[in-house]
């Protein structure tokens, strides 16, 4: 790969991302390549080879794969948060893992992405889409429908449909099972069910599914809100058309490394051996 253009996607609140900038700033410059700051999915270009490097934590990569999913640019996620499942790279390592791209040491993983079309709102997500009330009480009624069939009525604090990448996001807070990526699917996680038999639903990737407002509920896409549907409106989720692209570097910490490290994932006995 013969790295032309770098995109900047970073964390405004992130103070410790600004040094890293220009010393990776100055790095483009002594390899000539470009370095463009974005703000807004306008200034990405499908022309040339480029990647998007994402400074800050799962949240401002989520946003910067909005961002560049039209242009089908990669985005390489650098941790500066807590979390940091979509991140390959930390802080202090940036200008080696840009590297390692520019080098051709990397691999592409394509992630599921959801699309919605509800109202007057319509969108895709990394992560989920959330439908849930529009008062202080979060409390609504919906009905969930999958080709001819009502799967259940929710009436709670409403539900997630999320991917496999969102599958350790707010669908596992609200006790959700983990889905391994990049598998492809459409996971229904209910929110505070006031049914206990309710349980999380896995639809194969494929699925069209319909969520029917029985009073006004707002939807929350990766953890913004998009807009509120009203009663009686449907919002139709499936799978898009275009993938988010990963960068992922060899040698990275694998998916089950990360839930060890991050979410308390119970090790093996043999907890320095790579895994």
């Amino acid at each position: 790969m013969k790295l032309e253009r770098i995109y900047l996607v970073v964390h405004p609140g992130k103070t410790a991302a600004r040094a890293a900038v220009e010393r990776l700033e100055e790095w483009c410059r002594t390899h000539g390549v470009e370095a463009v700051r974005v703000a807004t999915s306008s200034e990405v270009s499908r022309s040339g080879q480029a990647v998007v490097v994402a400074l800050g934590g799962d949240g401002t990569i989520l946003r910067a794969a909005a961002q560049v999913v039209e242009a089908g640019v990669p985005v390489l996620g650098v941790n500066i948060g807590s979390l940091g499942f979509l991140s390959q790279a930390s802080l202090d390592r940036l200008v080696e893992a840009v590297e390692r791209v520019a080098a051709g040491d990397f691999t592409i993983e394509e992630r599921m992405r959801l699309r919605y079309e509800g109202g007057s709102t319509s969108g895709t997500a990394l992560n989920e889409l959330v439908a849930t009330g529009t008062d202080p009480s979060r409390f609504c009624a919906l009905e969930l429908e999958w080709g001819d069939s009502i799967v259940a009525s929710f009436a709670g604090d409403g539900l997630i449909v999320s991917t496999a990448t969102g599958s350790t996001a707010y669908s596992l807070s609200a006790g959700g099972p983990i889905v391994v990526p990049p598998a492809a699917c459409l996971l229904v996680t209910p929110l505070a069910s006031h049914r206990l038999g309710l349980r999380p639903v896995l639809f194969p990737a494929d699925a069209s599914l319909r969520i029917r407002a029985l009073e006004r509920v707002q939807l929350v896409v990766d953890g913004d809100s998009v807009g509120c549907v009203e009663a009686g409106e449907t919002v139709l989720v499936r799978r898009a058309s275009q993938p988010t692209l990963l960068v992922r570097l060899p040698g990275a910490p694998s998916f089950f490394r990360v839930l060890d490290e991050k979410l308390n994932w119970p090790s093996s006995p043999a907890r320095g051996r790579k895994r």
